[in-house]
């Protein structure tokens, strides 16, 4: 029994979760690049691995031909959109998610970005380092009204904090929970009319599956001079070009976002704008979400195979 584990974030503060799978006489792997993995070195991994406890990093049809003892994708995080699902059904093998989380942890850091955006915080710190005293005008979060674009778990606890600001809450789900939304006095519309009507647009949805930005040119032209858009979720939502070229020409007040194509590389362009927070996809990890991430994820594989902890 082999298990490859790709999320390099993985047992960091607790080491009991892999010991339990060592302690079965299972060979339990790193990842040994120490990023997270392309096609070819995925390909180059998998072979007479059982069970992967999965990070980013790319699982394709590709990949899934070479993995030849393969039986269950732990995956360590929610978004399954780096996984052929077709193919892993195919091949009748499982995949599960870590579900629940890391959903505090990403709601806490979207509050994060608002603010630091707004705020300017980042700039001012960077300012003060360079040994610069220069303080910047920002725009408070109290009292603003903030469009929510997907209403899952983590789109509700950004409600849920946002409410301790007396925002009002404009909101949108593909699968419309009206009864929450009423509760939680939530005004329901089309993303497109969020984006007319928010000073505050963070984004909590998958990616489509196309691959067409919700956030293109075309909505980024609808938006105001002050608007602030918040991107947690998946890179794909927005046109990175059509973005860079808004926020140059300040036609939006800022970005915060911690997802990018190509990741780890970023699009050099950000590098020369005033009106962006930028983070290494690091929304989820919190030392909390660490430990339960890393508990579920081998859960899930000791449930597949019908180990029962304390066995």
């Amino acid at each position: 029994m082999k298990v490859l584990i790709t999320s390099n974030s993985f047992g960091k503060f607790d080491s009991k979760p892999r010991e339990l799978m060592e302690s079965l006489g299972w060979e339990v792997v790193g990842n040994r690049y120490h990023h997270i993995m392309n096609e070819e070195e995925m390909m180059g991994e998998v072979p007479g691995v059982d069970a992967i406890i999965l990070g980013s990093d790319t699982v394709s049809k590709k990949v899934l031909e070479k993995a030849d003892k393969l039986k269950i994708i732990s995956r360590y995080g929610v978004g399954i959109d780096n996984i052929d699902l077709e193919e892993a059904k195919k091949r009748n093998i499982e995949v599960t998610i870590t579900r629940n989380c890391n959903t505090e942890a990403v709601a806490d850091y979207a509050i994060g970005l608002m603010l630091s955006v707004m705020r300017h915080i980042s700039t001012v710190d960077k300012n003060l380092k360079a040994g610069t005293w220069q303080k910047e005008t920002g725009i408070n979060l109290c009292h603003k009204t903030v469009g929510v674009v997907g209403l899952g778990s983590i789109g509700r606890q950004v409600v849920k904090r946002l409410k301790g600001f007396d925002c009002k809450i404009l909101g949108y789900d593909k699968f419309l929970d009206e009864a929450y939304c009423k509760e939680n006095d939530i005004t329901v519309m089309e993303p497109e009319e969020i984006f007319k009507k928010a000073d505050i647009i963070t984004l909590h949805v998958p990616g489509n599956p196309d691959g067409t930005p919700l956030v293109g040119a075309k909505e980024l032209a609808s938006m105001n001079k002050n608007t602030v858009l918040i991107n947690t979720a998946r890179a794909s939502l927005v046109d990175e070009e059509a973005l860079i070229e808004a926020l140059a020409e300040h036609r939006i007040y800022g970005y915060g976002t911690d997802v990018f194509k190509g990741e780890p590389h970023i699009n050099e362009k950000f590098e020369n704008l005033d009106n962006v927070v930028l983070s290494p996809h690091t929304a989820a990890v919190s030392v909390e979400a660490i430990n339960l991430m890393t508990n579920t994820a081998v859960d899930h594989i000791l449930e597949y195979f019908g180990v029962k902890k304390g066995e």
